[in-house]
């Protein structure tokens, strides 16, 4: 009787200590929450800082007519009534370069040569 109430008592005691370690409020939970804790906080962080620099945007937006006349010509293509624009050709295009060779033809006057 006595051996048998010793191995119940084990099993009991090992059992509680499974709950607390793997049980829905146990160690390994616990520790799952912690790292989502300082994951959220770090996301947290990071939201602020954007919180911050848009709070900024907004007030150039609000108070610098410049800096919105900027943006409206860099992003808009805005310009004002009396300016002419004029477009360059980008670096290394040909779209600009006095009578371009077609390439079928440079290829004729090689084989002609």
């Amino acid at each position: 009787m006595k051996r048998v109430f010793i191995a119940s008592a084990i099993v009991v005691f090992f059992g509680l200590i499974g709950v607390g370690l793997f049980g829905q409020s146990g160690l390994t939970h616990l520790r799952k929450l912690r790292a989502e804790r300082s994951r959220l906080e770090e996301q947290t962080g990071q939201l602020k800082k954007e919180n911050e620099s848009l709070r900024s945007r907004i007030s150039l937006l609000a108070d610098n007519l410049k800096y919105l006349e900027k943006l409206a010509r860099e992003k808009l293509g805005m310009v004002r009534p009396d300016e002419v624009i004029i477009k360059m050709p980008e670096q290394g295009s040909t779209a600009g370069a006095a009578n371009p060779v077609p390439q079928n033809q440079k290829k004729k006057e090689e084989r002609s040569r």
